[in-house]
């Protein structure tokens, strides 16, 4: 695996500082093979060395040894080694240190002392606790062993073993510990959180956290734990999602084994000598109201556990792992504990972000992190200094020629006066922007500068555009009541008595009153409801599907007689603009004047349909209806007793309603109807008067006649682009 040594955060110094001003300067590298799979690292210094200060990942192995005030002047900053423990050594130096980074090919430990101008790096695997306590010492040469100096990148590391007395140094690096004291400490927190305190043992290791749905368990390595310290603590009773904690040793280590009830989740802090969790409910933020984060996360995974470790570094890291270019604020600083096993490189960058309030811009595979006030500052000063070039930059005038929108409508949107200039903050001209109408040629003239010009652009883009049309076909037939109630047979089916108003007014001045209604039925099942017991209009529906069927059915009724069809118009229109359609004539009548003289004025008797349609965004057509039918009667079948026979009474039907069809239905308005009932007795004289006998000289006739007058509307929305329209 090759990884590059420069770090890619900028603000951790891209020059190095004069060495004068370091403590010392590290100047070589040599790698030695001891027993039992250890290795051993000089680092050779030219004055005043100095202990690191490291840390140490799982996944992937390493081990971090940074020296503060330190140089770098070896020859070859890369070490790759063929070796089943280390596989490379890489050194890289930033403006207050330098960064020792040791690969390995699986975690390990290491300890460090320092040996003249030499700092020894002692590195070995994990050792069994029984195993242990028989190596107190181990076999470290008071003299080099066969080592491997720096200008030879790719040794083989060989085994040797040299058995000679170890130094006190190396005895101290793998006594085994003495027993320290440990305490535990709990207590409720804010919205029922469990926070678990360990102390004492912060500032002596590093714990190794692992977790599982139902336990959180510590375990402090070579760091053991006094016998009368050991205890359980049963915490149910404070309702968090901590049931219980043990403190327990196990062999020369100390774990800490936290039970929990529920989902949960934690976060860990440290407060001086003190490791505090908090442990807190997953469903606690969904509670609250707060959205979920829903972002994805695919990047490399990578594991971190650090404890106090600068906030800068986790960035280099972090950098490194993903190979992006993370450029940093120098106002990103702090320390912090992290503990991250397995999961993405970006959700632990986030997850830095959120836990110090930082932020990010993208752009490509740079990434510049800084806090969220930096970026919100750099923001508005970006956009004054926008506003004042705007203030500034030069005038451009374009010229727009509308195709479907009218001038006039984009006076009303730019909220333009009539000179052409705004003054309005709605408007998206600028102070200096001024518009030019010429509704002759339809053309709009724009003056502002090129910002304002392309918001222009797009705005004429998105709202210039043709409208949708709709096609209405209308049938006005008049037929007799039982046609009627077989057409609903036919075409639909009743699924309850209920009816519902849906608004409009119906006036029948021919002794006729009532309500638009509709039956209550599910779009999608036609019901015919044409039934005339009771006087009102009624309107229903039928599928786009059985329109076709429907105008069969009127055409052989009209064949048989059955129906006589009055009108079958077909008119065009734009969405949300009106339609009207009249057929009839005007009838004259005699008006007196102020001077008693007569003049002949006429009055329209019309049969008209008014329709206004608007197309919704699901494709359904919402119709505002005004059918009318105004007839000529004589006024002395009207009111015999009251107007002169002769004289002209105009008898009115008026529907107004406002209903919602899909496409390609059919809607049917019916209860528009005239009733004539005739009764009279023909008799001989006399005769005809004689009670009982009378009846064999009188001849009754009984009359009644009931015609509907049914107006059947079909809307279609028309696609520009489709064939020319045929009538």
């Amino acid at each position: 695996m090759k990884i590059k040594t420069i770090s890619i955060l900028s603000t951790l110094g891209l020059g190095l500082l004069s060495q004068s001003i370091m403590a010392g300067n590290i100047t070589a590298i040599n790698v030695g093979a001891l027993q039992n799979q250890q290795r051993l690292i000089k680092i050779h210094f030219d004055k005043d060395p100095a202990l690191p200060r490291g840390f140490t990942t799982e996944n992937p192995a390493r081990i971090a040894l940074d020296f503060a005030s330190t140089g770098l002047t070896v020859p070859q900053n890369l070490l790759k080694f063929d070796d089943p423990v280390l596989q490379q050594i890489e050194a890289g130096q930033t403006a207050d240190r330098t960064r020792i980074m040791l690969s390995l090919s699986k975690a390990a430990q290491y300890n460090a002392t320092i040996k003249g101008n030499e700092v020894w790096v002692y590195v070995q695997d994990p050792l069994p606790v029984k195993n242990k306590a028989k190596n107190k010492q181990a076999p470290v040469p008071a003299d080099p062993a066969p080592v491997f100096n720096a200008p030879y990148p790719a040794s083989n590391i060989t085994e040797q073993v040299v058995n000679r007395q170890t130094s006190s140094a190396a005895d101290s690096a793998y006594n085994v510990a003495d027993p320290v004291p440990v305490n535990v400490d709990f207590q409720k927190g804010k919205n029922g959180n469990g926070v678990v305190s360990i102390i004492g043992l912060n500032g002596k290791a590093q714990p190794t956290i692992k977790s599982n749905a139902a336990t959180l368990t510590l375990t402090y390595k070579n760091v053991p734990l006094l016998t009368e310290q050991q205890r359980n603590l049963d915490v149910t009773d404070f309702s968090t999602p901590v049931r219980a904690i043990r403190l327990r040793r196990i062999g020369n280590d100390t774990e800490v084994s936290i039970q929990m009830q529920g989902d949960w989740d934690y976060t860990q802090m440290t407060s001086g000598n003190n490791l505090v969790l908090q442990i807190s409910r997953k469903f606690d933020v969904e509670n609250k109201g707060i959205q979920a984060n829903n972002k994805s996360f695919k990047g490399k995974r990578v594991s971190l556990d650090f404890q106090d470790i600068d906030v800068r570094t986790i960035l280099q890291i972090l950098a490194k792992e993903s190979g992006m270019n993370i450029v940093a604020s120098d106002s990103v600083q702090g320390k912090m504990t992290i503990s991250l096993k397995d999961v993405p490189w970006d959700q632990a960058l986030n997850l830095v972000m959120e836990t110090r309030n930082l932020d990010m811009r993208r752009e490509g595979n740079v990434i510049n992190i800084a806090p969220r006030d930096e970026f919100m500052s750099r923001d508005t000063a970006s956009l004054e200094q926008q506003k004042k070039l705007d203030d500034l930059g030069p005038l451009i005038s374009q010229t727009f020629q509308l195709k479907y929108r009218s001038v006039e409508d984009f006076k009303k949107i730019l909220h333009l006066s009539d000179d052409g200039s705004s003054n309005d903050s709605k408007s998206i001209l600028s102070s200096r922007g001024s518009a030019l109408l010429d509704p002759a040629t339809n053309t709009l003239i724009i003056t502002d500068i090129s910002s304002v010009i392309k918001k222009f652009e797009k705005l004429i883009a998105q709202v210039d555009i043709s409208s949708q049309q709709v096609l209405i076909e209308a049938r006005i037939v008049e037929t007799t009541d039982s046609f009627a109630r077989e057409l609903g047979t036919k075409f639909g089916y009743t699924r309850g008595t209920t009816h519902t108003d849906i608004g409009g007014t119906v006036s029948l001045q021919d002794d006729s009153k009532g309500t638009t209604r509709y039956p209550n039925f599910e779009l999608g099942f036609p019901n015919i409801n044409l039934g005339v017991t009771n006087p009102t209009s009624v309107v229903s529906w039928v599928h786009k599907f059985a329109s076709g069927a429907l105008a069969l059915e009127l055409s052989a009724s009209q064949a048989q007689g059955k129906t006589k069809i009055i009108s079958s118009p077909r008119v065009l229109t734009q969405d949300r603009k009106e339609a009207k359609i009249e057929s009839g004539y005007e009838v004259p009548y005699q008006e007196a004047t102020s001077s008693g003289a007569t003049s002949t004025s006429f009055k329209d008797a019309v049969l008209g349909l008014k329709v206004t349609p608007q197309i919704t965004p699901d494709g359904n057509i919402i119709m505002t209806l005004n059918v009318q039918n105004d007839r000529p009667i004589a006024c002395s079948n009207v009111a015999p007793d009251v107007l002169r026979s002769g004289d002209i009474c105009m008898q009115k039907r008026n529907v107004v309603t406002q209903t919602m069809i899909e496409n390609g239905g059919t809607l049917i308005i019916g209860g528009i109807y005239n009733e004539n009932n005739e009764n009279s007795i023909d008799k001989v004289p006399l005769l005809g008067d004689i009670p009982g006998i009378g009846n064999l000289f009188k001849h009754r006739k009984n009359t009644q006649q009931r015609n509907e007058l049914l107006v059947f509307i079909t809307p279609r929305v028309v696609d520009s682009s489709s064939a020319p329209l045929k009538y």
